[in-house]
Parts: C-alpha cells; sequence; structure tokens
C-alpha cells in the first residue's frame, strides 16, 4: 500500500503518502494517513480506502 494518492490541503495538490498507516476510524471505515511527499510541505494527507 505504499502507492496511495491523496490530497494535500496545506499544499492543495496531488501526491504520494510518505511514512503512511492504515488507521480504523470509529465509524468502522479504514483510512491511510501520512505526511506529504512533496519537497518542503510538511502537510498531513489521509485517504478512506474503504
Amino acid at each position: 500500500m505504499s502507492n496511495i494518492e491523496g490530497f494535500c490541503l496545506k499544499c492543495k495538490t496531488y501526491g504520494l503518502i510518505k511514512n503512511g498507516k492504515e488507521i480504523k476510524m470509529a465509524n468502522g471505515r479504514t483510512r491511510f494517513a501520512g505526511l506529504c511527499s512533496q519537497a518542503g510541505c510538511t502537510g498531513k494527507i489521509s485517504k478512506i480506502i474503504s
């Protein structure tokens, strides 16, 4: 699952999720969360995968 892309809310671009991990949310759905892979950006990316 290392090639999952998401939208960074800080730099407003799509990119790969770096250092991502799966997180089980309270409603039972799963999301993949990590950091933006763009150079110089420290934003967080989260994408619901199921």
